[in-house]
């Protein structure tokens, strides 16, 4: 698993040696095509050397959006790139089994070995396009925290993906129009969060490689882990608080208005190593998000 600094964890996951190595939405449920764009990528990180799954969304056919650290060093044809991103990354909306035939690392007896398996079968699978990824200039591997900048993008190749509809960047100043909008004396503000990351730790990691969704309430847009552009979500399950939250490989995954395809955030890092208690997600209703990627899709 990637790790970010401080005494924070990311929830990019490290595919390991199993069939279905990511799972879902915290306390959540499956997707059901309510959010086709949002999808699962999969990339290789030379420095690991390793195989890691994050989540995000199609803003067109070719503008993926993701997080920073989902999209920082990655490589290119199996070699370091360095911190402006690389194309060993390759882009998913199937909604359900999406590593199913994936090669496993108990079947090959070596890195490149590995690597030449696996990016054959992604590049053979007609539901996985390959792409470019490109991490915010401002990221910085979390050593402003918490001024993340944790944002990022991949370009795909070619058409893209066609669908009929895609997520959309959230107006500026979305969180602070739903927080005022809440009821009074109680911060009711709901947001849906969707990808395909671990559902549950214990008693053991639920492994489903299927896209899920949750509702979670809006905790607060001020706090010493908050200024700066993150925004911290309840991940505890309440009638009043909504029914989950993120864990490993929802990274990068969209916080959407609730039953909107308006994205507020892209899911960044949580503190506990059971996903339980707060989420964090970097937001893309700033300007500093938008003057990032509002190019991409020009």
């Amino acid at each position: 698993m990637k790790q970010l600094k401080m005494a924070v964890i990311g929830v990019a996951v490290l595919i390991l040696a199993t069939a279905a190595p990511v799972g879902a939405i915290t306390y959540g449920e499956p997707d059901a095509g309510e959010h086709p764009y949002v999808g699962l990528m999969i990339f290789f990180d030379p420095s690991e050397p390793g195989w890691f799954s994050c989540s995000g969304t199609l803003l067109n056919a070719t503008v993926f959006l993701t997080a920073g650290h989902c999209t920082f060093n990655i490589g290119t044809d199996g070699e370091a790139e360095g911190s402006s991103g690389g194309n060993d990354v390759w882009v998913t909306v199937a909604p359900e089994d999406v590593l199913e035939g994936f090669p496993l690392r108990a079947d090959h007896p070596d890195d490149p070995t590995l690597y030449a398996a696996r990016s054959t079968w992604l590049n053979a699978n007609p539901d996985y396009i390959k792409g470019t990824a490109f991490p915010s200039p401002l990221y910085d591997e979390f050593a402003a925290f918490p001024a993340n900048h944790d944002v990022g993008v991949v370009v795909l190749a070619g058409a893209g993906i066609a669908l009929g509809s895609y997520g959309e960047l959230a107006p500026l100043g979305s969180v602070e129009t739903l927080i005022a909008a809440s009821s009074p004396g109680r911060n009711d503000a709901l947001v849906e969060t969707v990808g395909y990351g671990i559902q549950a730790i214990q008693p053991r990691p639920m492994n489903v490689d299927t896209r899920f969704k949750s509702t979670s309430r809006i905790v607060q847009n001020k706090s010493n882990w908050v200024d700066g552009g993150n925004l911290h979500t309840l991940n505890n399950p309440s009638k009043v608080g909504g029914v989950g939250g993120s864990c490993f490989g929802d990274s990068g995954g969209p916080v959407f208005v609730n039953n909107t395809n308006d994205i507020l955030a892209v899911v960044s890092f949580g503190p506990s190593a059971t996903c339980h208690g707060a989420d964090y997600s970097w937001r893309v209703d700033i300007g500093e998000s938008q003057e990032f990627v509002l190019p991409f899709l020009d």
